[in-house]
């Protein structure tokens, strides 16, 4: 079967597949009517014949000779009229008990049109029954390429082999080289017309075909993409909501799944205190590529943090960036990270960031510190080569940190103007003071912000993070009595 235009192995095999069931069905119908239609018109004929025969005898002396010529001509019209109808029922008895391959199908239903067309042209043209040869194979031609799946190709060579079966006959009868070139080109402008009509069916049905095949992977392909967001997003650490150190996130993925990640490992920390390390990643590109690469560095930090829980930041920055240069480089595939490590009991806050856009760390009393790169976007250069950089600066209670991926500071407005991160800091700062809510969310608050802010669907994918140290009721009152003392002194 002809399958130009479907550009996939995938998409030819279930082609050719569908097609193989179309043409059996078509092709079933196409011979039963045939066989049904070739024994009414030899009845209706024979009837006639006989009517006819008889219509004119006046006497028993002319019965005899009219006997003699219905039996001569019936068996003449028989005799003929017996081999399409043969050829059609054997190839319908062949078809419905056998199980036939795709091209012998194929060829089947050729032979069956080219061999009945050609009984045509030969019985006109020796005069062996009353046969319009011509006129015959063209109507068969016609209603082959309009019942069976050929393609354009397919009924040309039936065409092309019908008119050389026209020429043999009529060289055989020794026409005249006048009418041995001028009745094939009859044919031949008869059979152009059904030519056509096969090439505008096969157009159509291929089209058909692939929208409906595109139809169905599409639904195949959101199920698959729900399933697989499931999957990738219980990847996420769950949020801690109490405690001395706690985080929350949003994400949204400009498709279903995305390049972003968060990676949270926590454990006991120095003097009694908390040690909560995080892993914020931003891999190059979107969609499904950038999800399964998420999913390949999720399992190298597991693997990390699990031959070393209290690993620092430029550590494990330096190990992503063996992992991405050695695995995912070669393909064109980078990662921003920021690596951070939060111990309460000595209130530092410890980080490293390849090429990740800046934290901003919002300090008890609204001042807001920005928490720069501290190294190259990870897979840009050998182990060698890279330099972590880690810093290390207080956490206090009452102290929040932001972080963020690109998605958030890339959002354009109406005009095309980006938030980027001065914008980013500003709304930082604007919610400064609401942050010491209980009820505040940075992260929610934030995406809502920058939500606003955009204008159309999300160009990338954002994911906002925050980690707050609340203050415990003894450092309030501890404030509070330090506040009274100072006020009773003045």
């Amino acid at each position: 079967m002809s399958t130009k235009g479907l550009h996939t192995s995938e998409f030819a095999g279930e082609f050719e597949a569908h097609t193989l069931r179309l043409l059996k069905k078509r092709f079933v119908f196409f011979c039963a009517a045939g066989a049904i239609f070739g024994l009414s018109v030899t009845v209706i004929v024979l009837t006639a014949m006989l009517v006819r025969q008889f219509s004119d005898a006046r006497d028993a002396a002319g019965v005899l000779p009219k006997l003699w010529g219905a039996v001569y001509n019936t068996g003449k019209a028989v005799g003929t009229s017996i081999v399409p109808i043969s050829i059609f029922s054997a190839s319908l008895l062949y078809v419905l008990r056998g199980k036939v391959r795709e091209m012998a199908l194929l060829r089947l239903s050729q032979y069956v049109v080219f061999g009945v067309g050609a009984f045509h042209f030969f019985v006109s043209g020796f005069q062996w029954a009353t046969s319009i040869g011509w006129l015959e194979a063209s109507l068969l031609l016609f209603f082959a390429c309009v019942l069976l799946p050929w393609s354009a190709r397919q009924a040309t060579m039936v065409a092309v082999s019908l008119v050389g079966a026209h020429v043999a006959s009529l060289i055989l009868q020794g026409r005249t080289i006048a009418e041995t070139i001028g009745w094939p080109m009859l044919s031949a402008g008869l059979f152009t017309f059904s030519v056509l009509i096969a090439w505008f069916k096969h157009s159509r049905y291929t089209q058909q075909f692939k929208f409906a095949v595109i139809q169905q992977r599409y639904g195949e392909v959101r199920r698959e993409l729900t399933d697989a967001r499931k999957i990738h997003e219980a990847l996420f650490p769950g949020k801690i909501e109490s405690g001395e150190l706690r985080m929350s996130y949003e994400y949204e993925p400009m498709r279903q799944i995305g390049g972003d990640y968060l990676y949270a490992h926590q454990g006991p920390g120095v003097a009694g205190g908390r040690r909560l390390n995080i892993v914020l990643m931003d891999v190059t590109g979107h969609g499904i590529p950038a999800a399964l690469t998420v999913n390949r560095l999720h399992g190298e930090l597991e693997r990390v943090f699990a031959e070393d829980p209290a690993i620092d930041p430029g550590r494990v920055l330096n190990l992503l960036n063996r992992y991405v240069h050695l695995t995912l480089a070669t393909h064109s595939v980078y990662v921003t990270a920021l690596c951070i490590r939060i111990d309460s009991g000595v209130n530092t806050l410890e980080y490293a960031s390849g090429g990740h856009p800046p934290a901003f760390l919002v300090a008890a009393d609204g001042t807001i510190r920005e928490l720069q790169s501290t190294s190259f976007v990870l897979g840009a250069c050998a182990a060698a080569d890279f330099d972590a950089a880690p810093i290390s600066t207080e956490f206090m209670s009452g102290d929040a940190l932001v972080a963020y991926t690109d998605g958030a500071i890339e959002a354009r407005d109406r005009s095309g103007r980006m938030l980027g991160v001065q914008g980013f800091l500003r709304l930082v700062a604007s919610m400064a003071g609401a942050s010491r809510s209980n009820q505040f969310s940075w992260a929610k608050q934030i995406l809502s912000s920058v939500e606003q802010f955009r204008y159309g669907p999300a160009a990338d994918d954002t994911l906002v993070v925050e980690i707050t140290r609340p203050v415990t009721t003894d450092e309030r009152l501890s404030r509070r009595t330090t506040a009274a003392v100072g006020v009773g002194a003045a």
